[in-house]
């Protein structure tokens, strides 16, 4: 199979912009990533397209979000780095990668020296932990958590005020999340010239 690095219409001004980061964090997932086991073997064009892409699509959407743009951005069970490592390439802000596995953030560590990346910072801690500590924060997820799980453990953990806006990878287009704490917006985006990916965004009412 051919790797051909598609880049959707809404993708091309990042690309152009990062694109010498992007590729070699694409190398680095189908070699060492793949080889120390932070990722399951994929083929080039699987780790481009739902890896590097998808992952740009959080950046775009945390753009948007201009009155969030000092906040921090905590990339939560962040494993390899997705969507962690492409948002702080094109993304000035700091970006927290958080997972409680030694060996991946070792090799983090590794990854971020070399893409120099000053931003992205690889930290060891338990995610239930972070939710109860993070404030004024941008969350985003890769992992397809179900985004009724996630909304039980905010109401649980009694977060509605601690501002924080969570960007979730979502399985496939849903209805409507009805939530009296928490308001729920699905994002719809193409990662290639045929198929589109969603995420859900969710926001303190």
């Amino acid at each position: 199979m051919n790797f051909e690095p598609q880049i959707p219409e809404w993708g091309l001004d990042d690309f152009k912009n990062h694109q010498d980061k992007l590729f070699e964090y694409h190398e680095w997932l189908k070699n060492t990533a793949i080889k120390t086991g932070l990722i399951s073997k994929k083929t080039d064009q699987f780790i481009w397209d739902e890896f590097i892409i998808h992952s740009l699509y959080f950046a775009k959407l945390i753009k948007k979000f201009k009155n969030l743009s000092e906040c921090e951005i905590i990339d939560l069970g962040t494993g390899a780095g997705i969507p962690g490592i492409p948002i702080s390439i094109v993304n000035k802000t700091n970006v927290s990668l958080v997972d409680n596995k030694q060996k991946r953030i070792y090799e983090l560590e590794r990854l971020v020296k070399i893409l120099n990346l000053n931003n992205a910072k690889p930290i060891k801690k338990d995610a239930k932990t972070i939710l109860k500590e993070a404030k004024n924060s941008i969350i985003v997820m890769r992992c397809y958590v179900s985004t009724s799980n996630i909304l039980k453990t905010l109401e649980k953990k009694q977060l509605k005020d601690n501002n924080l806006t969570i960007f979730v990878s979502s399985n496939s287009q849903s209805s409507e999340i009805f939530n009296s704490m928490f308001h729920v917006k699905q994002e719809k985006f193409l990662i290639n010239k045929n198929n589109f990916r969603y995420i859900d965004v969710i926001t303190d009412m």
